[in-house]
């Protein structure tokens, strides 16, 4: 972004009379003002907030929203802040703040959403994916871009979860087709245990698969007994009640698949294969190209394990174990 200069002119401001609510330049969500209000106790304001004077006659805050409100949260009744002149153009006052974050702190996914957003008043899309998203990090993407562009449409408990990493971003993108209730069901779900991305985009294309071929509702699915025994089973931890959700989930979205894995294990296990040495079928066992995976340390265990394999009994029928023959 080009660098421009501006005038600002220095002013003790009430703390009353500045809106401290999220007005058209803020950027800021999900934050502890603890840490900032401990520094700026001991130190002070170090970086002044800048303002724009409103039509009440009261200000606008353009940068410095977080320090706006700790000043407040600690009591103080004013505070020195840049006044910019009135016919700042509101484009600018964005950018000057989207700098001064920028400068100072690591942006959530929801925080980059607002910043997304707000540019639209401005600026096309395309000059949006191409200008602004490598400046945010962000891969230079339409399908993204309106990803982070669907965040604020979304409950604040949801959006919270993205900010903490704890729902992924595609995710929420698919959420955003669902009901309020929907969308929330599914966010407890992930955010009670820790799931991997992958898994989660996984089970909530299931959930809502599932549901939509039954004719339930998703709240219905994911409450259903199998589930809840899992999520109330203090015996095992959040990993294992996450493996065990995923295969209900699945065994109920694809029941042959699931009966052809067990198939496939069983046959297995009747081989008797050496130790370290795995049989990995073709996804969905809808192709033909099976993968042999041998662990070793040395090339004479490595031809031990071979020769085991090649005098082993039935492995000419392992292609067909799936189908239970």
């Amino acid at each position: 972004m080009e660098k421009k200069a501006f005038k600002s002119t220095p002013l003790q401001v009430e703390i009353s009379d500045i809106d401290l609510s999220p007005g058209p330049f803020c950027m800021s969500f999900n934050f502890d003002l603890e840490p900032l209000k401990d520094s700026i106790d001991r130190f002070g304001v170090l970086n002044p907030p800048y303002l724009l004077r409103n039509s009440d006659s009261n200000f606008t805050v353009v940068a410095g929203y977080r320090r706006l409100l700790a000043v407040r949260g600690l009591g103080l009744p004013d505070i020195v802040c840049q006044i910019l002149p009135d016919n700042f153009p509101p484009f600018e006052a964005l950018l000057l703040n989207l700098n001064d974050n920028l400068a100072h702190r690591h942006l959530n996914s929801v925080e980059k959403g607002m910043i997304l957003k707000r540019l639209t008043r401005f600026l096309k899309r395309e000059e949006i994916v191409t200008s602004f998203m490598p400046i945010l990090g962000i891969p230079s993407n339409r399908q993204t871009l309106e990803l982070l562009l669907g965040l604020e449409e979304l409950e604040e408990r949801i959006r919270i979860s993205v900010a903490m990493e704890r729902l992924s971003l595609r995710v929420a993108g698919l959420m955003g087709t669902l009901g309020r209730d929907d969308r929330l069901r599914i966010n407890d779900l992930f955010t009670s245990l820790k799931w991997s991305f992958n898994r989660q985009w996984e089970a909530c294309q299931w959930i809502i698969e599932i549901a939509s071929r039954e004719g339930r509702l998703i709240k219905e699915v994911i409450d259903e007994g199998k589930i809840i025994a899992v999520l109330n089973n203090e015996k095992i931890n959040n990993p294992q009640k996450v493996k065990s959700i995923v295969r209900i989930l699945k065994a109920r979205r694809f029941p042959s698949l699931l009966e052809a894995e067990e198939s496939f294990k069983k046959g297995l296990s009747n081989l008797s294969l050496p130790s370290g040495v795995k049989v990995i079928p073709p996804p969905f066992f809808e192709g033909i190209d099976y993968k042999l995976e041998i662990v070793f340390t040395k090339g004479e265990e490595l031809k031990e394990k071979l020769a085991e394999l090649c005098h082993l009994s039935g492995l000419d029928r392992i292609t067909d174990f799936w189908k239970g023959i």
